[in-house]
């Protein structure tokens, strides 16, 4: 098997990593008897496992041995089915960011592709209330000047592996957990990160999950084997490269907190809706395909139904198809967004308060979907020379805001809820379109009555808020259990 090698410039100087660090014996990170089962299959099996402040450890073994769901529980991703998780003394649970302590990173990039690098770091930045200088400083110290610019998706895989390595070091973590690091590389891409993780080690506590010991060996000070989900061996040695940080004062570099915070609903829900109107105005990924969609849909609806063009309810009929048409379609195209390269998990880790990306997600599929509605409005208007819809278009915006409010809290939820399932996107359909119904119903009576009088109908527009407010509500109490599912 073909060794790593790490340039000696960087690899090897005269003395280990700081004697404190590698002496001291306090765990950074502790497992404590803990187990975790994929339904019936049980994956980690009452792991105890320290892991020293300032150790570099590789775990190994054969695939299906455990390594990343270790990685994972260790992380907080996956909640364990018993025992305990703890980093520096503080408990690790889903949904608490590893209280910042933290940095993962696994075989996704948790990258959004239609955002540059800088607007991703900028973005997790901004999650995790840190200063905005940290992101100019983590691109000149992953050394991606010259590539943060451009979009994550025209990448190759080795600079996305490195970006991500940025979005990790963002928060200055303590503990590393590093799932498969080397997978898909060539050996330049190889060389260049493990050289950063040379550079980190001693001042960080790393954990490489992988199934070739010989690929980290230069950078363990100890190898943990596991088979089964069970630790069958642990062997110390020397790692083949060591490197000093040396402050100023000549003692060995500590990790510096960079000052930062959770942040709070509102400022999450802006993030999200920020990043999700960013992706959309530069790639127009879900825009241009909906408003296709809605023109061909007016199209036949219009030659099947011209007998019928100047009834106000069939008029009102084809409007809400077309709108739930696009909805739908507009949902499936924020899901592959969102999971593409587990984005989403990625805006979980950076302690993201899930309330705020659930009304950020929310805000922009409704004002995604009002677009294509009154544009879809405007397109019946020529087609059944119905010059009524232009007549009462600030009046349909009312009745469409409201509409696309609820239809978008769903299809925000489930979406979500989708990606668990087995079928994925395809099984969307099939749970929207009856939680759709109600909006459906009061949609088609709500336009018709406004196209018969000019007047909007207070009763239907009261449905439809009441259906707005009672979904984004219960969109909120599931939305946290769904994403981290």
């Amino acid at each position: 098997m073909k060794r790593l090698v790490v340039p000696e410039s960087v690899a090897l100087r005269s003395s280990p990593v700081g004697a404190d660090a590698l002496t001291d014996t306090r765990p950074a990170l502790r497992l404590e008897r803990v187990s975790l089962a994929y339904g019936d299959v049980l994956a980690l099996d009452e792991i105890s496992i320290d892991f020293p402040a300032g150790s570099a450890t590789a775990i190994v073994g054969a695939n299906g041995a455990g390594k990343s769901s270790l990685i994972a529980v260790a992380a907080g991703m996956n909640r364990p089915l018993s025992g305990t998780v703890t980093v520096e003394g503080h408990a690790v649970t889903r949904g608490n960011g590893s209280n910042g302590l933290l940095g993962v990173l696994t075989h996704r990039s948790m990258l959004y592709d239609g955002l540059t690098g800088r607007e991703n770091l900028a973005l997790h930045a901004r999650l995790r209330g840190l200063p905005a200088w940290r992101v100019a400083a983590v691109i000149e110290e992953t050394r991606l000047d010259g590539v943060a610019d451009r979009r994550v998706g025209g990448l190759s895989h080795g600079t996305r592996k490195r970006l991500s390595l940025a979005r990790v070091l963002l928060h200055n973590p303590s503990v590393l957990l590093l799932d498969e690091p080397f997978s898909g590389l060539d050996a330049g891409a190889q060389e260049e990160l493990a050289r950063m993780f040379v550079e980190v080690r001693g001042r960080k506590t790393l954990l490489f999950a992988t199934h070739e010991a010989e690929r980290v060996r230069v950078l363990a000070d100890r190898v943990v084997r596991l088979e089964e989900g069970r630790v069958v061996s642990e062997t110390a040695h020397v790692a083949a490269s060591r490197v000093e940080q040396v402050a100023p004062n000549g003692r060995a570099e500590a990790a510096v907190r960079i000052p930062g915070h959770s942040s709070g609903v509102l400022d999450t829900a802006a993030a999200v809706l920020r990043k999700d109107l960013t992706v959309e105005a530069r790639t127009r990924s879900m825009s241009s395909a909906v408003l296709v969609l809605a023109g061909l849909l007016a199209t036949v609806l219009a030659m099947a139904f011209e007998p019928l063009a100047g009834s106000p309810r069939a008029v009102s009929g084809m409007l809400w198809v077309l709108i739930v048409f696009t909805a739908l379609h507009a949902l499936a195209r924020g899901f592959d967004e969102d999971f593409r390269d587990d984005a989403l998990r990625g805006l979980l880790l950076s302690g993201a308060d899930p309330m705020g990306m659930y009304l950020g997600r929310v805000a922009s599929t409704a004002a995604l979907l009002l677009g294509v509605a009154l544009v879809a409005a405007v397109g019946l208007a020529v087609f059944f020379a119905a010059p009524t819809l232009l007549a009462v278009l600030p009046g349909l915006a009312v009745i469409m805001a409201l509409a696309a409010v609820g239809l978008a809290a769903v299809g925000s939820v489930l979406s979500v809820l989708s990606h668990h399932s087995r079928l994925g996107e395809t099984f969307l359909p099939l749970l929207f379109l009856p939680l759709a119904v109600p909006v459906l119903l009061a949609g088609v009576e709500a336009v018709a009555t406004l196209l018969e009088s000019g007047e909007l109908d207070v009763g239907w527009l009261r449905v439809l808020a009441l259906y707005a407010v009672g979904m984004v509500a219960a969109g909120m109490m599931v939305f946290e259990f769904a994403a981290e599912e």
